[in-house]
């Protein structure tokens, strides 16, 4: 049967064992407070049995594996819903940031001032020969125009805004990448498979943070290590210890430059823009390209109505002096010409630029007297072309919402208002959404530190049990160690 050493070696593997699981209770301890950490859990073994005879005797205990307790699944359903959060909470921004000035439905706003414009018209046909008026008119003609300008203004400078963090975005996107790769490459090294507890804890750390800047698909692989592609799958971003860099181009727009996202991947570059769904750079990106230019689309289409429909009619009236005039009241062209942009664009792009590129005629503005306001040559007071400007306002059919040239909506009042409820719509979708993603990723969190994060009370409770076995570990050397000495003392004489 085992002797007293052999009984040493026990009682020593008791306090060695006991030593090294308390200090597991303390690592925990230490980092209650540290974000992203995950606690451990010490897991004890009996050693393997001796045999003496038919008998089988224990010879102890070892620490065999520190365990982190965590949730793999439920990291990797909150990096999704991480970087869906962020991405509807920027595009609520984004909306938000515009939707007061296009929204304005008081005296400022978009609506009020098109109906003051035709106001005028309707003025006009009182007094047809009156000066007066017919300066009004061009001023409320003017005043329209800066409305329609002021507002794509505002979009353009949130679109640039938003152009110009797409490439701080991408430098942190790869930043974060790379160490992520690093810390992959120290763990598929790691001694013993799963014990570098705290590579992990870094490189989820890292993992939330990528994942609300861009929308990720992240696999974990036979050796722990994490294999990471964009949400939509077009490119990968970490494989292993390799970090694929992304990288910003201008032109990712023929009229816009702005920039466009490409992925590096062992040398084969591909424009991933259209790729890049969710997280803070997929929003900025939906709002440059989709959801603002989406605005400055339909106040293009507006804009390209009012002077559309009022030169049509504007040429066939007669001046004042009751000549034929021919003349547009506003200047302005469409995408395939007059602005120097590409002469193939989409059909939703076709007016594109119409609101910058609209203004009063000049001719008209130094000349009111040009105005078109009869509808007859020589007819002392006819108004019948200024009454048929004005009846704009309510006819239908006076805008081209599909670039086929043929006006397919109106009057401008409907037109104008579908702007302000898009506007509206999407603010309140976006600001939904946020909240939602908001209250899931807290409640994913919240159920991720129930199973990893350190609770005091079970560590106390934890330490107070790792201390009494080791006091008996104490307790039974010391016993082993009176034995032995009474042994020596008593038959070693």
């Amino acid at each position: 049967m085992p002797g007293l050493n052999a009984s040493l070696y026990v009682g020593l593997s008791g306090l060695q064992a006991q030593q090294s699981a308390l200090s597991v209770v303390g690592h925990n301890i230490a980092n209650v407070n540290t974000p992203g950490y995950t606690r451990q859990r010490a897991n004890l073994s009996a050693n393997q049995s001796l045999v003496e005879g038919q008998v089988f005797f224990g010879t102890g205990v070892s620490l065999n594996t520190v365990q982190g307790i965590r949730d793999r699944f439920l990291d990797l359903q909150i990096y999704r819903e991480t970087a869906r959060q962020t991405g509807a909470t920027e595009r609520y921004a984004g909306v938000d940031a515009v939707s007061t000035s296009l929204g304005d439905s008081g005296s400022t706003g978009i609506s009020a001032q098109i109906q003051a414009f035709f106001q005028g018209f309707q003025e006009l046909s009182s007094r047809p020969e009156d000066g007066a008026l017919r300066t009004n008119l061009v001023g409320k003609a003017q005043t329209m125009i800066s409305g329609l300008q002021t507002r794509y203004r505002l979009l353009t400078d949130q679109r640039n805004n938003a152009d110009s963090a797409v490439a701080n975005l991408v430098t942190e996107v790869n930043t974060l990448t790379e160490q992520i790769a690093v810390v992959n490459q120290r763990i598929t090294t790691e001694s013993t498979q799963g014990g570098d507890n705290d590579a992990r804890d870094q490189r989820k750390t890292l993992t939330d943070k990528l994942a609300g800047l861009v929308g990720v698909h992240v696999f974990e692989g036979s050796q722990g290590e994490y294999q990471i592609t964009l949400d939509s799958g077009a490119a990968v971003l970490v494989s292993g210890g390799s970090a694929y860099k992304l990288q910003t181009t201008p032109g990712g727009a023929a009229w816009d430059n702005h920039f466009r996202v490409e992925s590096n991947m062992g040398g084969s570059v591909v424009d991933v823009t259209a790729g890049i769904k969710d997280g803070l750079l997929g929003a900025k990106l939906d709002l440059r390209d989709n959801i603002l230019v989406g605005f400055q689309r339909q106040l293009d289409q507006i804009a390209a109505g009012v002077s559309g429909q009022v030169n049509q009619l504007h040429r066939t009236g007669f001046a004042a002096g009751g000549v034929i005039t021919g003349t547009d009241f506003f200047l302005g062209g469409v995408a395939n010409g007059a602005n120097g942009l590409p002469t193939t664009v989409s059909a939703v792009d076709f007016y594109k630029g119409m609101v910058n590129s609209l203004s009063v005629n000049a001719a008209v503005v130094t000349t009111p007297s040009l105005i078109a306001a009869a509808g007859v040559a020589g007819a002392q007071g006819d108004n019948a072309n200024a009454r048929a400007l004005a009846n704009l306002q309510s006819a239908t059919g006076t805008v081209d919402t599909n670039g086929d040239g043929v006006g397919d909506s109106g009057p401008f009042s409907t037109v104008v208002g579908s702007l302000i409820s898009d506007v509206g719509t999407q603010s309140q979708t976006y600001e939904a959404q946020s909240t939602t993603q908001q209250n899931l990723v807290a409640a994913l969190q919240s159920q991720r530190d129930r199973i990893s994060g350190v609770d005091l009370d079970e560590e106390a409770a934890n330490m107070m049990t790792l201390q009494r076995g080791y006091q008996a570990s104490a307790r039974f050397l010391s016993v082993i160690n009176q034995l032995t000495d009474q042994l020596v003392n008593q038959f070693g004489r």
